[in-house]
């Protein structure tokens, strides 16, 4: 779940953003990937049991659309 961090500071003083799957990677520590899932699975991004959401929600952003087909994920402030 460390590496979803990233995604609270590259949102930081926004209120919505949207970042492709590549753009997180690339801010991901040690190279890691997103898992297949996140780019085959939208409500991989939206599920608010899963541990990694709360990377995000945790600093009050939430998930308001995921596009599979240009890979990109839409966020905004709660």
């Amino acid at each position: 779940m460390d590496d979803f961090v990233v995604i609270p500071t590259l949102l930081a003083d926004k209120n919505s953003l949207q970042l492709s799957f590549a753009e997180i990677e690339a801010n991901m520590k040690q190279n890691h990937l997103l898992p297949e899932l996140a780019k085959t699975y939208s409500a991989w991004w939206t599920k608010k049991e899963h541990s990694y959401s709360s990377a995000w929600t945790a600093y009050g952003y939430q998930v308001d659309t995921v596009d599979l087909v240009n890979q990109r994920v839409f966020f905004s402030k709660k």
